[in-house]
């Protein structure tokens, strides 16, 4: 089995000790976190406008940057939209709603501009948290697969019917775009059990499908000065470790960390042993699975 460890939250514009570390960890999926879409159609990366009317408009250096990180470990990178309590997906809606998902969409203009500066984008991980629309995330998706991106993730943390649907809503237009459920284990969704996901999964898409294989839970890094075992909101490399052991016997193949900041953040701070560097815990998810 292969085991997909993934980390959120890519820096921008990144430095090359940044650049390094992420491709020496082990991660092999990185997250851009978070790319939101303005009512006009814009997208901004966290607070930082990078894509405007059809151009890229960031840090001139940032797409080497991203483009750079395959050159090691990463072997897949996504764009993840949305986050709590931002307009990101009320804003697709109504730009659908006016535009179509064609070239006349703003959107699909920029997205496409994104695409062209940042050609090893593999696709989006929509972390809905406002909206909960079918239509909408279809359509959006449609859109991406239509611009020759070939991948979506769902990040969710609650509404389990929701994202379940969706998922058989694009296996019916668009089979094998969606490729798997970054389910969040800390913060909001502290208490997700993957199985209950799997389980889902499972019975709404029938038993040729690997809904095992689907579900891949993500916990929160160190983020504080004195870390605990059973808090998968603040966790060591070592705890980090035992969550995903406990979760082996469900047949998952991966998770991920939130997030790279933080562990920029906290390294050499905490009471962690041994110290919560990116590789340790890429490390930790895989020995947790192996």
């Amino acid at each position: 089995m292969s085991i997909t460890p993934a980390i959120y939250s890519l820096p921008y514009p990144g430095s090359p000790a940044e650049s390094d570390d992420i491709k020496s960890s082990g991660f092999t999926t990185g997250i851009a976190w978070a790319l939101h879409v303005q009512s006009n159609g814009d997208l901004s990366y966290n607070d930082t406008l990078i894509v405007s009317g059809g151009q890229y408009v960031g840090d001139s250096s940032w797409p080497g940057f991203i483009n750079g990180l395959k050159d090691g470990s990463v072997n897949r990178i996504l764009f993840s939209i949305g986050g709590w309590e931002v307009g990101d997906f009320p804003n697709i809606q109504a730009l659908i709603n006016q535009y179509g998902t064609g070239e006349s969409n703003p959107l699909y203009q920029n997205l496409a501009a994104l695409r062209t500066a940042i050609p090893s984008i593999d696709g989006f991980d929509y972390d809905d948290e406002t909206l909960y629309d079918q239509t909408t995330d279809v359509q959006l998706s449609q859109m991406i697969a239509a611009l020759g991106y070939t991948q979506v993730t769902f990040c969710p943390y609650s509404n389990m019917s929701f994202w379940v649907d969706c998922l058989a809503a694009l296996e019916g237009t668009n089979p094998g775009l969606v490729t798997g459920f970054n389910l969040q284990a800390y913060a909001g969704g502290a208490g997700n059990n993957p199985q209950t996901w799997i389980d889902a999964i499972a019975a709404k898409m029938g038993p040729g499908f690997d809904a095992k294989g689907f579900v891949f839970p993500g916990l929160w890094c160190c983020n504080q000065s004195n870390c605990t075992g059973g808090n998968p909101n603040s966790a060591c490399p070592n705890s980090i470790q035992a969550f995903f052991a406990g979760w082996k016997s469900t047949g998952i193949q991966g998770g991920f960390i939130w997030n790279y900041g933080d562990i920029q953040t906290w390294l050499n701070q905490t009471n962690c042993s041994p110290q919560p560097t990116t590789a340790a815990y890429a490390s930790a998810i895989i020995q947790g699975l192996s």
